[in-house]
């Protein structure tokens, strides 16, 4: 028995934030039927690709993404469009949307609409939620961290802001929007109550508790706003090379620094001259202390500075690589590697649970299905006969 057994999610989503969200519920049991455009979800596009040959089976962040969901094929422009919507909806517990407000219309999955079938709960993940002047703004992950207050406080202060690689805050925003699908599905199940529920992306970015809503509320409370620093400082930190790649250190004052000193162990940075906090301020003293760090970190290796580290308990991290992780015995032992099977790229490794349910156990019951896999099977059960669903197909409206 899986946790979400029983649950069935119409999934309207596409690319990254929608597509996690019902990933985490999909990988809990739920069912989860996804709704793709003729040309599939976007997401179908975005590199890497196995043996770099592009196709839409054949994508990592595709495949990541969508594990144990079935693929409809609904052309939501076409006018016949809204009645097979509506006896999907008839046989869902939720739904889930992350297109723009006025798009939502445009296709006829805005709660209004969504609503008039079925009085089911509709998690909607927007860019700036579905009122006020942004509304219908566009959004990026660039956008997300410039106007959240993040950016405004990375890289140095003589230097432009900078943000964090990647869509983490993309990504971000579906997780929490699974949250509030868990929410919302209590309260259905519970009080009965079908409800929308507007998961802003650019309020989920604000509301994190990695230094955003700590900066906005040191402003809220005292005026003070977070400053870019002036250099890396400190005396030690940061990344070290070492035999065999690099090393991650934290050595900042205090405690920090003194296992830090430990575990270098030599007795010329034991002198209570490095205590003083100005010493960090001073160039000449970080490279002092650098000629004396770098020649240790580079006679080991990331284990043995690692195990050194662990010895006084210093903060020090080996930097991994994607090789490093999948081989690592730890990781692989507690199932952060399982295995996908798929017609089109065969036997892969896929990131495995990223919890563990003592009687509910997690797991990848199939791959990420082909463009249009399970319209068939699933207008089926929806209640449409063989030469409804081959009528739809040729007037273009399912695939």
């Amino acid at each position: 028995m899986d946790a979400l057994e029983g649950l069935t999610v119409l999934d309207f989503t596409s690319h990254l934030a929608g597509p996690y969200c019902t990933r985490l519920l999909a990988d809990m049991g739920a069912r989860v039927i996804k709704v793709e455009r003729p040309d599939g979800d976007p997401a179908r596009t975005v590199q890497p690709f196995l043996g770099d040959q592009p196709g839409p089976d054949r994508g990592a962040t595709w495949h990541y993404l969508n594990t144990n969901k079935e693929s409809v094929v609904v052309d939501l422009t076409k006018p016949d469009a809204g009645g097979v919507v509506r006896r999907l909806m008839a046989r869902a517990q939720l739904a889930v949307t992350s297109s723009a407000p006025l798009v939502e219309r445009e296709l006829g999955i805005d709660y209004a609409r969504l609503s008039s079938y079925a009085d089911i709960p509709v998690v909607s993940i927007t860019n700036f939620g579905h009122d006020g002047p942004y509304r219908d703004y566009r959004l990026s992950d660039t956008v997300l961290y410039a106007m959240g207050a993040e950016m405004y406080s990375h890289g140095l202060a003589d230097r432009e802001p900078l943000k964090l690689g990647g869509t983490a805050a993309i990504l971000q925003g579906g997780a929490m929007a699974a949250v509030a699908a868990m929410g919302a599905i209590t309260a259905y199940e519970v009080h009965g109550v079908g409800q929308l529920i507007d998961v802003p992306l650019f309020t989920v970015q604000i509301s994190n508790i990695d230094r955003r809503s700590s900066s906005i509320l040191a402003y809220r409370f005292s005026g003070r706003v977070q400053q870019r620093p002036q250099g890396a400082g400190g005396l030690a930190g940061g990344v070290y090379p070492v035999a065999d790649g690099f090393v991650e250190v934290t050595a900042t004052a205090g405690n920090y620094w003194r296992r830090f000193v430990d575990m270098i162990d030599d007795d010329a940075l034991r002198d209570p001259r490095w205590e003083n906090p100005m010493m960090a301020m001073d160039p000449a003293a970080k490279e002092e202390a650098d000629g004396i760090v770098y020649p240790w970190m580079l006679s080991r290796t990331r284990a043995e500075v690692w195990d050194e580290a662990r010895k006084v308990r210093a903060m020090v991290a080996p930097i991994y690589d994607g090789t490093d992780l999948f081989g690592d015995e730890n990781f692989r032992a507690r199932g952060l590697w399982a295995e996908i099977e798929h017609p089109e790229i065969g036997k892969q490794p896929m990131l495995g649970r990223p919890y563990i349910f003592e009687k509910t156990p997690w797991r990848i019951r199939s791959a990420a299905p082909s463009l249009g896999q399970h319209t068939d099977a699933v207008l089926g059960e929806a209640g449409f006969s063989t030469a409804e669903i081959g009528r739809l197909r040729a007037e273009g409206v399912v695939a």
